[in-house]
């Protein structure tokens, strides 16, 4: 393998993910997802249930508000898909996307995800 070459064992005695405080890095990375317009994912995990809140994060947009809104939970579809997937969640999932009164918006961003989430090769 061309891979092998690459590799060193570690012998040291103090665990790697302590050493380079992996583990708090990886639960700051997924205890949110800020998108790169300044959106947010809250992605709150319980025993029983998986809670995702989808907020704007103060981004406005150069638009209308009703714009934002939509383009946010387009791209929230998009993410928490992929999150999903990510995080091999299951189970009870509760999305909270950004309330819309726009009917085709509405249909359309439920759309988006529907077509995101069937690229789950499990669901």
């Amino acid at each position: 393998m061309r891979v092998a070459g690459k590799l060193t064992h570690y012998t040291g005695e103090r665990p790697l993910f302590d050493l380079y405080s992996i583990d708090a890095e990886i639960e700051r990375r997924w205890a949110t997802r800020r998108s790169e317009v300044g959106r947010l994912l809250i992605i709150d995990q319980t025993e029983a249930m998986t809670t995702i809140d989808v907020n704007t994060g103060g981004y406005v947009g150069t638009r209308n508000f009703d714009d934002t809104i939509y383009k946010t939970n387009l791209e929230a579809s998009q993410a928490i898909a992929r999150q999903l997937r990510l995080r091999n969640l299951g189970g009870i999932i509760i999305v909270d996307f950004i309330d819309m009164m726009n009917v085709e918006h509405r249909d359309a961003v439920l759309a988006e995800f529907k077509k995101a989430l069937a690229r789950d090769r499990t669901g």
